[in-house]
Formats: structure tokens, C-alpha cells, sequence
């Protein structure tokens, strides 16, 4: 492939400029004038005059003023089909653009397709806009300002009030040049735009009970996630082998890096890179891309896949979406979307049948917004923040879009209010605080260690930080483990609260509910039962939950234990901890503390269910003696495969009888069995 040295490249803009208009308004004859480049590429979009597919051209701007820099810039140009059959290609142009280039002609003005186009990119990004008004040189003085006007009041009722309109001739080259500088201007707000560039600001999050949690967000360039890249084409070259194009929306690959082909799940090798047709070390986000991968075949890859750093990006095929109705500016007037209604969705390069059903709404108007559960008929690869498109399966038309609040799988309760924690997540997406917005709309409350990194969609010390952030504004909790979302805890609340309330009816005698239930019943570590129930305790209205000797019990639960029997209850324990593994006999407890047999049966229930003792062949241990006997017999087998009686006896330093006992329980646990006169070890012990 024929590429430019290193040594005379001009500086890249990292931003990227495309065109949208009616079908023959002269778009892709602009890019021709302004790139010198031909982006009609195809045989059949030469002999048809008419653009199919998208083109990328690069376009040299003006000096960028730096003493020592190079002498020109480059930004890359996006020309997308401007006929209403192609739409999809034009969906996967634009949505990438930062500058669009509105192109209308004088003749013409105003047309479905520019029209239909507008509403696209207004959907997919907030760009800056600038019309150019072509074929001045047919039309009369009176037509050009009459449709001047029109533009004027079509830009302030789609939101561009400001938009500059330059009068252009493809014909003779006039307004070329005006064009050209006001792209170079527009690149640079662009760049300089804070409230593009980074993820921040301050995020209200209104939380159940009247309260709300005020987030200020970490300052990260949006860019700085991890890589990710749409497929646009895919072909082999002749001695370098498969090369894939596409304009990266966040990250960057280098050369040697391992990247991801999802949907397929193929780890691949980036072998080369070229940036507009120049080598390049590494492909940058917001830049036209060819990557030469290695290990897969040209035929194996398609448009709609991705390629992405590995381990952080998923394939899904349900979403939850805020979606907004924006179809009466489509064809035949506004229709109201119905609880369940399918689509077609466009996202990134890829286009895929959609089931749609409207969270807690029965229908949405034109001009409204709300949230929505989405099922694709074939998985995508999106994440929160990502803008989509959805059209009409017959007759084809633009119907609305939006963006993805989660891109996790969830089963959504009947009867349970969605409003709170998704209205939270819509104003964290809105404020480009796309973390916040899958926490806040995901279907998780506990989250392991790996999956808040890999939701962070930064890698290394940049997920390491997001994470920090949310922790220190109260979005995440640390868990030791894993994390929970504080902001949704009474979700967890309420599935507690009911278990707690059988529990406690089941065993009327326990304190409450042991640590290791309570955490299969969260979802969460057991070394996060301690700084969980903390967090439970801080939140939610009544009925209140709480700790009582290391357990979870409602605050207005007391065990049906009477005082005479609490105290009995501590006489034991003081006894059999002071026994250490030469564990006191049932009958010598209920002889020396005057116990008789029914109050003994309770108190025996009452200490395992609190798991304060383990009764082994009649006589009372304590737990954590047990456990740390457990543990130095673990640390024999260290030593030796096979360990009898006597080293372990020596070990522990107790009765014959209880070494026994203990050797026999280990048994029964599965952690070892008699081999000979020995033991030897079974299992790995639980942690």
C-alpha cells in the first residue's frame, strides 16, 4: 500500500468532519474540491453518479501557528449517501461526526433527506454545524435569499441556531476557501470543548425517601476509555493480509497490542497501522483507521463487528435505553410509540432487528422521552453512553433513537418502581458520566471487583481511578470483594427484609441470620458481611436492620430467649472458651451451671444457631477453637501427605478423645479421610 513518510506528515487533528444532505445536492463533488480526494469509490456509484457507501478523504487545513510545527493539519471527512435506500450507511457515517457539513442545494432547498439526515445526527451527536449552500450559480439572487431564510428557521428549530451558511459553487470553486477556514475553526472548538472532551460536572442523584446524593464526577477525556473501533470496511492486501477500516471511538491500538474481534471473541495481533494513508505507531480515537491484524481472514471479518481492547467491551443483546419519539419529522406525521412495538436499531456500523417495550409507560408521544428495555435479534457490541438510531421496518423511516443506559442483561420485577434509579442514571448519561449511568440502570446492586473495572470502560489506573471516584462520591461502596451501589441498597432492602422476616419466624431462638446466608443471599463476599451490614444499617426507612452478635436481624425482632436463659447462655461460653479444645461434656455444663434438659435443648439450639459452638461426640467446642485446630492441620499436610493421630494430638495439645472427635469431624466435612492409622487431605479447604 502506497503510504507517506513519517518524516512529512502533517499534523493530525483528531477530529472528524462529515457531510449530510439530499441525494444530488453536491456533496460528495464538495469533498472532491476541498480533499482533492474521489470518495465514490465504487464502480456502481461512479456509473450511477450517485454516492452508496461512505467515502473518507483526508483535508489539509491551514498552518496551525506553531513555531516549530509542521506547515499543515489534517482532519479526516465523512461523505455519506445522501439517498433514503442507503440510510444505514449514512447512520453509520455520522456517528462519528463533530463537524458536520450540512450541504443543501439552492435549487432544491430543504429536502426529506435533509430533513431525515438532521434528525440523525441530532440523535447521535451534538455537533457543530455549517451549511453549505450549493449550486448558487443556478438559481436567481431572489431564490438564493428566499432559501437562505428557510435554512435560518430550519437550523433554530432543530438547535444550530448559530450555524454559519456559505454560499458554494463546485462549479467555479467560490466559497471553497471560506468553507475550509471555518472547518479549521470548528475542529479546534472542538477539541478545546471541556464539556465534549471529559466526563464530569456535578450529578444530582435523587434517591427513594425525599433524599438526593450530590456526585461530582472525575475529569477524563472520553477518549482515554478503552479501544474501541467499529468495523466500516474489511479487505486483504497482498503480503500484509487482513485490514480493517474505521474511525475509533475511544483509545488507541499500537502496534503489537492484543485487540478483540467481538461479536466473535477473537483475540488478533495489530500488525500495522496507517492514519489517512500514512504510517502510524498506534490508531487514535476520532481519525480515519486502517489496521492490518493478524491471525484471521479477511472473510471472517464483517461491517457491524468491533474491535476492541480485550476483556472490557461486551457483546449484548438487550439493553436498557433512553428513548426518545422523534417521528414526526419523519414521513406521514408523528405516531405514538406503543408499549411494545419493533424496529430496526442502527448503532455504531452495525444494524440489527430490535424488540422494543417501554419501561412503566403504556405509550410515548412525538417529542417525548423515556426509558426502555430493548431485545435485539443479533448481538452488538455497545456500552452506556453509545447513541443509537430506530427506523421502521416497512416503509423505512426514522422513528427516533436515543442512548444506552446499560448494556447488561436484566429481568426487570413486575410491580417494582424503575423511576428513581433510572431518571438518576438519565441525568448521570446527560452529564457524560457514563459509569454512574450503568451502575445507576444496570441489573446488579453488588458488583465483583472485575465487573466495576470492565464497566468503567477505562483500563489500568484510569479504571482504577473511576472507581475511586465513585467510591469517594458515594456512587460505590467498597465491599472488600466487590462493590455495592448505595444509591440502589434499599433494591436489597426489600429482598432482606423478607427473608429476615422468615427467618426469624423459622428460628425463633437465633439472634438473626448468619453472615454466610445472608451473603448467598446478597451476592456478596464474606468478607464484605461486616461493611454490608454497616451500609444496611444507614439506610431506608422501617422496618430497620441490624446487628445482634455478628448476625443480621430487623431491629425489632427479639429472640424468644428469656433473660434466665441469656444468662446461662454466657456461662456456657465463658466455661468452653476457657476449656479451649479440651471441650467440656454436655452433662458436666448441666450439672456445674444447674441446667436442666428441656432449658439445655433450648440453649443447645440457641448456640448452633448462632454458630458459637460446635458439639463434637457430647462435649461443647467453640467455633473458632475448631477452626484454628483445622487450620494446623492444614499446616501438617504442608509437611507430610499422610498425618496420624499423634502429630496431630502433639499439634494441638488435647485429650485423646477430642483429637478424635475433631479428626472424626474433619471427615465427615470432606476435608480428609482414614488412610492406614492416618489422614490424608481430601480437599482444598473453603475459603
Amino acid at each position: 500500500m502506497p503510504v507517506i513518510k513519517k518524516s512529512s506528515q502533517p499534523q493530525i487533528i483528531h477530529a472528524i468532519v462529515g457531510t449530510a444532505g439530499h441525494v444530488d445536492h453536491g456533496k460528495t463533488s464538495l469533498v472532491r474540491l476541498l480533499t482533492g480526494c474521489e470518495t465514490d469509490r465504487l464502480p456502481e456509484e461512479q456509473a450511477r453518479g450517485m454516492s452508496i457507501d461512505l467515502g473518507f478523504a483526508p483535508c489539509i487545513l491551514s498552518d496551525d501557528g506553531s513555531e516549530n510545527g509542521p506547515n499543515r493539519r489534517i482532519v479526516g471527512i465523512v461523505d455519506v449517501p445522501g439517498h433514503r435506500d442507503f440510510i444505514r450507511n449514512m447512520v453509520a457515517g455520522a456517528a462519528s461526526i463533530d463537524v458536520l457539513l450540512l450541504v443543501i442545494a439552492a435549487d432544491d432547498g430543504i429536502m426529506p433527506q435533509t430533513l431525515e439526515h438532521m434528525t440523525i445526527v441530532r440523535l447521535l451527536r451534538k455537533p457543530q454545524v455549517l451549511v453549505a449552500l450549493t449550486k448558487i450559480d443556478m438559481v436567481s439572487p431572489e431564490r438564493l435569499e428566499q432559501v437562505r431564510q428557510e435554512i435560518t428557521a430550519f437550523l433554530a428549530r432543530t438547535g444550530f441556531t448559530d450555524s454559519p451558511i456559505i454560499n458554494v459553487s463546485n462549479k467555479t470553486g467560490e466559497g471553497i476557501g471560506e468553507i475550509r477556514e471555518t472547518i479549521d475553526a470548528f475542529v479546534d472548538s472542538v477539541r478545546d470543548n471541556p464539556s465534549r472532551d471529559r466526563e464530569g460536572a456535578t450529578c444530582t442523584i435523587p434517591e427513594p425517601h425525599g433524599r438526593s446524593l450530590t456526585v461530582a464526577s472525575q475529569k477524563l477525556r472520553l477518549e482515554d476509555r478503552a479501544f474501541r473501533m467499529n468495523i466500516e470496511r474489511v479487505f486483504s492486501v497482498k503480503g500484509y493480509g487482513t485490514v480493517v477500516t474505521g474511525i475509533p471511538l475511544s483509545g488507541a491500538a499500537h502496534i503489537g497490542d492484543k485487540v478483540e474481534l467481538l461479536p466473535a471473541r477473537r483475540e488478533l495481533i495489530v500488525r500495522t497501522v496507517q492514519t489517512y494513508k500514512m504510517q502510524s505507531d498506534v490508531a487514535l480515537a476520532r481519525t480515519c483507521c486502517a489496521i492490518n491484524v493478524r491471525d484471521i481472514d479477511a472473510d471472517k471479518v464483517a461491517r457491524g463487528m468491533t474491535l476492541a481492547a480485550p476483556g472490557i467491551y461486551q457483546p449484548t443483546t438487550e439493553l436498557i435505553v433512553l428513548l426518545e419519539n422523534v417521528s414526526e419529522a419523519g414521513e406521514g406525521g408523528g405516531i405514538h410509540f406503543k408499549r411494545r412495538f419493533d424496529a430496526r436499531l442502527h448503532s455504531g456500523t452495525g444494524s440489527v432487528g430490535a424488540s422494543i417495550k417501554l419501561i412503566d409507560a403504556d405509550e410515548l408521544a412525538p417529542g417525548c422521552q423515556a426509558p426502555a428495555h430493548v431485545v435485539l435479534d443479533d448481538p452488538l457490541v455497545l456500552a452506556a453512553g453509545d447513541r443509537f438510531i430506530l427506523r421502521s421496518l416497512s416503509p423505512a423511516a426514522t422513528l427516533g433513537g436515543g442512548a444506552v443506559l446499560s448494556a447488561r442483561p436484566q429481568r426487570l420485577r413486575r410491580h417494582t418502581d424503575h423511576a428513581p434509579r433510572l431518571a438518576a442514571a438519565t441525568e448521570a448519561l446527560q452529564r457524560n458520566d457514563f459509569f454512574a449511568a450503568e451502575l445507576l440502570a444496570g441489573p446488579n446492586v453488588i458488583l465483583s471487583a472485575a465487573q466495576a473495572s470492565h464497566l468503567a470502560q477505562y483500563t489500568g489506573d484510569l479504571a482504577k481511578k473511576t472507581i475511586e471516584t465513585a467510591i469517594a462520591n458515594g456512587v460505590l461502596a467498597d465491599l472488600s470483594d466487590g462493590y455495592a451501589i448505595p444509591p440502589r441498597i434499599d433494591e436489597l432492602r426489600a429482598i432482606l427484609i423478607k427473608s429476615l422476616e422468615r427467618y426469624h419466624r423459622s428460628e425463633p431462638y437465633a439472634f438473626g441470620m448468619p453472615p454466610g446466608l445472608v451473603c448467598t443471599i446478597a451476592g456478596i463476599s464474606p468478607r464484605g458481611f461486616d461493611r454490608f451490614a454497616a451500609l444496611l444499617a444507614q439506610t431506608g426507612p422501617p422496618p430497620f436492620i441490624t446487628t445482634r452478635h455478628g448476625r443480621l436481624a430487623l431491629a425489632s425482632f427479639k429472640p424468644n430467649i428469656s433473660e434466665r436463659l441469656l444468662t446461662l447462655r454466657g456461662k456456657i461460653l465463658t466455661l468452653v472458651e476457657q476449656s479451649g479444645l479440651n471441650a467440656p461434656a454436655r452433662g458436666n455444663l448441666m450439672r456445674d451451671l444447674v441446667i436442666s434438659e428441656p432449658d439445655m435443648k433450648i440453649l443447645e439450639k440457641i448456640l448452633r444457631s448462632d454458630n458459637s459452638i460446635i458439639l463434637l461426640d457430647g462435649n461443647f467446642m467453640l467455633r473458632s477453637a475448631f477452626d484454628a485446630a483445622r487450620q494446623k492441620l492444614l499446616e501438617l499436610f504442608q509437611k507430610t501427605p499422610n498425618v496420624d493421630l499423634g502429630a496431630f494430638r502433639d499439634a494441638v495439645g488435647c485429650s485423646r478423645k477430642m483429637t478424635v472427635a475433631m479428626l472424626d469431624a474433619f471427615d465427615a466435612e470432606g476435608l480428609t479421610r482414614r488412610l492406614g492409622t492416618g489422614r490424608v487431605l481430601v480437599r482444598p479447604p473453603a475459603p
